[in-house]
Formats: structure tokens, sequence, C-alpha cells
């Protein structure tokens, strides 16, 4: 079978499991991680990565920096092209040069899948970020070279378009979720009629900070409501300030496995995470966890917001109110703690719908017809010399 080229920066951050479930279904590519330096908490994979540098010590961060200048590493693309990999699939446009110069220096096709990173960002915000700068230099050659750019999200295909990318090689792929993970095993008597779930890193434009201010209005009216909050981040400290202020009935878990998850979410009443857009332009892309709630027959409550409407049926399968609107989230929230019959209707429906439209079997095999047409319609003759990067700063 062909062999595609799994890459990504850091290989592979524990909280980007979206990457591995796709990959994991692939069935006529045989998957080859690529990356430049190990994450700092790494998600297991199935197959060992061929690495710029195998630490994270400063050595090797400066050896991954000068390499998303340079594109100079003779052995790691040695390595691999002893792989036999026919073609990338580079995740991210913050990974646009190292994508770049790998796919020239193998001479292959390139796929780039955008999930919510520097085609976001102002052209201001950009140049504020020095990590963000080589992104920003190389980006021309890089729309040249790609073939695809796969968006997760119809938002992001939007945004994505706006920023410059050429508007004939975007199109939208949604992952998809493994329905063997997430489905219901237990009866919905075990369910707590109390319970509100958060799953999402702690960051600004995540929206916790809102959902605790909603949630102190949730429980002046149902004093049983609690709530249970999974993930880390730096916003975390803040957020447990904010709840003990707010005196809330508020557990905070940290970051926890799948397993863990899954869990929690066949315990609880309704979802809620209400992302919102934050300086710079920094949103929220998709959240395949949205399709995770909804599967487990938990109805979802979010701000209408980048491209969480994508994730449901509004109205049907989950609820959405204005950024920032701490008391329409409340009521939403309410709602489905308090109306039974409305919340088993979206729990039901929820579970249709999201089989309907999001199988990880159905989208993988839809990746690999696009992969079939990228390797097939790639011209290794056609790039010219590479020209000078622009003006980073």
């Amino acid at each position: 079978m062909p062999k595609v080229a799994i890459f990504a920066e850091r290989m592979l951050p524990s909280t980007q499991t979206f990457i591995p479930l796709q990959v994991n279904e692939l069935r006529r590519y045989t998957p080859q991680y690529v990356g430049l330096i190990p994450a700092e908490r790494n998600y297991p994979l199935s197959v060992e990565p061929i690495l710029l540098s195998h630490d994270r010590t400063s050595g090797s961060r400066i050896r991954r920096e000068l390499y998303r200048w340079t594109g100079v590493a003779p052995s790691f693309h040695r390595a691999v092209h002893l792989s036999g990999v026919n073609l990338l699939h580079a995740h991210f446009a913050e990974g646009a040069s190292p994508a770049l110069f790998l796919s020239r220096a193998l001479n292959l096709p390139l796929v780039i899948h955008l999930r919510g990173g520097a085609e976001l960002f102002s052209e201001a915000e950009l140049r504020r970020l020095p990590f963000e700068w080589p992104y920003l230099a190389f980006r021309k050659q890089l729309w040249k070279r790609a073939s695809r750019f796969l968006c997760v999200s119809q938002f992001i295909c939007d945004q994505a378009a706006r920023a410059g990318f050429p508007k004939d090689k975007l199109g939208v792929h949604h992952t998809g979720m493994n329905f063997d993970t997430f489905h219901v095993k237990l009866p919905v008597e075990d369910r707590d009629p109390n319970l509100v779930l958060y799953v999402g890193r702690l960051v600004p434009y995540k929206g916790c900070d809102y959902l605790l201010r909603a949630m102190q209005r949730v429980q002046q009216r149902r004093p049983n409501a609690h709530l249970v909050v999974i993930g880390d981040g730096h916003f975390r400290p803040a957020l447990e300030q904010l709840a003990g202020e707010l005196q809330l009935s508020c557990q905070f878990l940290g970051e926890q496995k799948q397993s863990v998850v899954r869990d929690w979410l066949e315990r609880a009443r309704v979802f809620c995470l209400p992302s919102v857009t934050i300086e710079g332009g920094m949103a929220e892309a998709f959240g395949n966890v949205f399709s995770e709630a909804q599967a487990m027959g938990v109805p979802v409550v979010s701000s209408r917001h980048g491209g969480i409407p994508e994730t449901m049926l509004e109205g049907v399968t989950g609820l959405l109110a204005p950024e920032r609107d701490v008391e329409m989230l409340a009521a939403h929230l309410l709602r489905y703690l308090e109306d039974d019959g409305f919340w088993n209707y979206s729990r039901t429906q929820a579970m249709t719908w999201v089989r309907q439209h999001f199988d990880v079997r159905t989208q993988t095999a839809k990746l690999e017809q696009t992969y079939d047409c990228v390797v097939q319609g790639f011209n290794p003759h056609a790039f010219a010399q590479t020209a000078p990067p622009e003006s980073a700063v």
C-alpha cells in the first residue's frame, strides 16, 4: 500500500487525539508519523515516529527552530525518505515552513490540515508572535506548493480564504469520531439529573469563565446543580479562584484519559463549552468534543461562535447563546436540567444525527479518496527553485 507521512511539529500532544483517531482508520494507506520534537505530554502512538530531535532539551528546541527557518537536516530527510512515504499530510498552518521544506526535499505531494491556528489570526497578531514568523515568511510558497488544504469546518474554510489561502485548494473535511468508543452503555436512569460537564483546555477562548458565571445563576434556582470541569491549562488557577469567589459546587479534575471523559459523559445531563473569540482572532475551529457528547446522549449548550454551530442541530440537539451572554447560557442550561421532555428529545435526536454525519470510518474513506486525487495529480517537475522568503516582521 502507499504510505502517508503524518506530520506535526510536536509529536504528539495528548490533547490532539483527533489526529490518531483518523490515522487509525486508514485502510488503503499505511501511516508514518513524522515530527520535529516530542510533545511535553505525548499521546501513545501505534507507529514509532521519525523525529528531527528525540528530546526536549534547549539544544533540541534550537535545532527545531533552525529547521523551521532553513529546512537543513540531511539525516532527518534521509530517515523519512527511507521510510518510503508517497505523500505528506501536515497538520496546522503553524507547521507551514517545515512541511514545505520536507515536501520539497523529498519531492512529495503535500496536504495541509487547517485546524484553527495561524489562519485565524489577524496580520498584526501574527507579526506580534515570533513563533508565527516562519509561517509569515513562507506562506505564499506553501500556498503554491500544497495540493490541498483541508479545513475542519466551513468556518475555518471561510477564515482561510480571507487570510489569502487559494480558494480553489480549500475544502471542508470533518475528522469524525469513533462510535465504538462513544456509545451509551448504561440506562438513562443512571444519569445524574443535576450534572453539567465541561471538557476542554483551560485557556481563555474556551470560555469556561462564562460557564462559571452562568452556573452561579443556575445554582441560585437549582441548588443541587453542580459542574465538573475536565481539562488543564494556564487559565486554571484563575478559574478555580473565580469558582471559589462565586461559591460554586464545582470540581476541577484536570486532564483525563479518553476513557475517563467517556465515563463522565455517560453520567452527565448536559455538556457546556461556551467558547468565545478573543483579541487577535483565536476562536473555536470545530470541537470534536461536541460530537462526542451528543453521541453519548448528552445535549450541548454553547456559544454561537466559530465552527460550533456545525457540530449540532441548533434547537434540536443543542442550544446556542450569543458569545459572552451569561444569562442566556444559564437559561439554556436550566431548560435541559428542568425540562425532561425536551432533554430526552434532544438526546435521542443527537445520537442519531452525529452518527449520520460524523462517522470516522466514513470520513477517513473520504480522506483516502483525497489522497488518491492528490497523488495522481502531483507533477514532481512543476515547482521552480524557491524564491527568498517574505519579510516576517
